[in-house]
Order: structure tokens, then sequence, then C-alpha cells
């Protein structure tokens, strides 16, 4: 289904994002908010019909909300929780000591976002869909865990560019089952974002890019 979309709001790595996913949905990306069907706003307080913002902002009054957090983007901005992730990057590299915050995330790959967000402006309108939706990822990770994966991924990039892999370095691979932890945080609620997008027709919120993927990419892009 062919839509004309205006998404309003500053350049910071999810805008774009979405463009592209939205022109590969088949949609099309107009400058003039007129010439559009569907207005997606992000981080704005203009009235849309898609508002797009970080979590604990005040909504607009859009049919849809989508309160957004924990988004990796590895080449945007900090405006969605992305900040601390690059601090522990560069740390990281720097060799400087890591400044390690307390609460756990729930992190999601940008490209998972933007793929519900599509569909959400590509099939919204048949069903007269509304409500304010919580979107993070659904696995909760601690600061800690991430640092680790992260100075592993590090560790074996440099072993492989200065050819000084030793058999130590190649076993240590990031443990899958990172991230799941005794000591749970508040969950989010999901569950209205997941039967949303169930009702348009997809498959729910099921977020697929790994957790390893985001962190190769922060890294390859982060200075």
């Amino acid at each position: 289904m062919l839509r004309n979309v205006h998404v309003a709001g500053i350049s910071d790595g999810l805008k774009e994002a979405l463009q592209e996913r939205l022109k590969r949905s088949g949609a099309t990306i107009v400058e003039d908010p007129d010439e559009s069907e569907i207005i997606v706003g992000i981080d704005q307080q203009e009235d849309c019909d898609i508002a797009i913002i970080p979590v604990g902002s005040i909504p607009p009054k859009s049919p849809i909300v989508i309160e957004l957090s924990d988004v990796i983007i590895p080449n945007g901005s900090s405006r969605w929780g992305n900040e601390v992730m690059v601090d522990w990057i560069r740390q990281i590299k720097s060799g400087r000591e890591l400044k390690i915050e307390s609460r756990n995330r729930f992190w999601v790959n940008v490209r998972d976002v933007t793929d519900a967000i599509s569909y959400l402006c590509m099939y919204n309108k048949e069903t007269n869909l509304s409500g304010t939706f919580r979107m993070c990822g659904r696995r909760e990770w601690s600061s800690k865990d991430v640092i680790d994966e992260i100075r592993i991924l590090w560790e074996r990039y440099n072993n492989s560019i200065n050819h000084s892999h030793t058999v130590e370095s190649l076993s240590e691979v990031p443990s899958p089952v990172r991230g799941i932890n005794s000591e749970r945080s508040e969950t989010p609620e999901l569950g209205g974002l997941h039967q949303a997008l169930i009702s348009i027709g997809a498959e729910g919120w099921h977020p697929l890019v790994p957790m390893r993927v985001s962190l190769m990419e922060m890294i390859a892009h982060t200075d």
C-alpha cells in the first residue's frame, strides 16, 4: 500500500532510518505536510498522526503516541538513550575508567524500531488504531553485562587487526545469556504495542537484531 508520508523533526539518526525504512515499504517521503497522507512527528509538540517522543516527555494530541527509549542508533544522536553506550565505547577504546550507571536498560536496535513504526504508518488508517504505546527492548540488560560485551568485542577486533589472537582470546566469545538477572527491574508495559501491531496485521513486537550485532555496529561508528 503506497502512502505519502511526512516525517517532521531534526535529523538525529532515527529520522533518517525511519525515512529509509518507509521508502523500502513503498512509501513516498514528502517535504510538504500538506501533500502527505500521514505525518510522523519525532520529538515534536505539534499535533500529527503518529508522535514519537522520549519516555517522560509531554505528548502532543496525536492519535498514536509512541514513548521510545533505549534505542541503539549507531550513527545517531543521544536523545533516545544512545549516549551512555557511546560513552562506554569511547572510554573502553581510550582505556579510561568507565562510569557505570546503576539502572538497567531494555536496549533495542533502531532497525527493529523503524520496522514497527513503518508498519504503523502504512496500515493504521485501515483499523483506526489509537493509543499511547511504550517501545523498547524486551530483554533487560545491566550496565556491567553490556560493558563486558563491548570490551570483549573491542579486544577481539584489535587482536584481529594486530594479528595477535591467542587460543584464549578466540575462545572468549560473549555469552548469549548475558542480560538475565536475578534482580529484575520493573518491566516496561509492551503488551499494548504488541497487540496494536497484531491488530494491523503484523506479528507483534518481537525485536530481532541481536545485541552483539548492535554493539559491533556501535563500535564501528563511534570514534
